[in-house]
């Protein structure tokens, strides 16, 4: 154990000077990450502008600004994509260096994960302020739902990555991924609260949001920074439900994992 705080903050470096490297592939990404909730929050503005009492999902244009500007930070602080890279790792072995080492893979990804989002940083910050600056977000947010908020986008991004991460693991038995990578990005986007916040679902997709992981690793976190969650025990339950999650998907890559080893084989082209 003494050696992996080294190893880590050597992948830690090499993935920061990789990801320098592509500027302008990172700076589109980044801009993907403002213009989608932008758009939507110009699509739910004009909706709550144009209805009779004014709302819509229960929040008023401020609170959509609130909401999609709360949802552009946790958009980037847990974004996460290995889903749409292990295929390519299996396919073409470019994971059996990674597994002579003597550190899981997941953590040379993970110091990816990590490094794109502090390079990405000098892009994302002037747009928030921008944005910002143009649409007035006025957060009533309180400190502790600002401190909570941290915590909340911390297990967050934990949860989204582990998922992601144990999903991406089905490269394992199948080398395309395509089209998962699509459905688990299409189920954070309309379960997530990204596409529409949860109050604006149909009872059955919100009532189902609230049972898998998708809303806890997005929507919660984001209500949470702009003053939705109100009191101090539904952020608490809200934790407990992150935290539980957290929990159940580590153990589940763990399971996946050694089975995914041992089926392991490279595949070429």
């Amino acid at each position: 154990m003494s050696g992996f705080p080294r190893a880590f903050a050597a992948m830690l470096r090499v993935n920061i000077a990789n990801m320098i490297q592509y500027r302008a592939e990172i700076l589109l990404w980044s801009v993907w990450g403002i213009v989608n909730p932008t758009v939507l929050y110009v699509m739910w503005a004009s909706a709550a502008g144009g209805s009779d009492d004014g709302t819509v999902a229960g929040l008023d244009r401020n609170g959509v600004a609130t909401y999609y500007f709360s949802i552009m930070i946790v958009g980037h602080v847990t974004a996460a994509w290995d889903v749409y890279e292990m295929s390519y790792l299996v396919r073409k072995g470019s994971l059996s260096p990674q597994l002579l080492r003597p550190i899981l893979p997941i953590w040379n990804s993970i110091t990816g994960n990590l490094a794109y989002k502090i390079t990405t940083m000098m892009f994302v910050l002037p747009m928030w302020a921008v944005f910002f600056f143009i649409v007035r977000p006025h957060f009533s947010t309180q400190p502790w739902q600002f401190g909570l908020a941290a915590v909340a986008l911390v297990l967050g991004a934990v949860l989204n990555y582990m998922m992601c991460y144990t999903v991406a693991l089905i490269a394992f038995w199948a080398t395309k991924l395509d089209a998962v990578g699509e459905i688990y990005f299409g189920l954070c986007m309309m379960l997530g609260g990204r596409v529409a916040p949860i109050a604006g679902l149909p009872p059955v997709v919100s009532e189902l949001a609230a049972v898998l992981p998708f809303q806890w690793m997005f929507a919660f976190p984001a209500e949470l920074l702009a003053g939705i969650v109100t009191t101090p025990q539904e952020a608490m339950a809200g934790l407990g439900m992150q935290a539980a999650w957290v929990a159940l998907t580590i153990i589940l890559f763990n399971v996946v994992w050694r089975a995914a080893i041992r089926r392991y084989s490279a595949v070429s082209g």
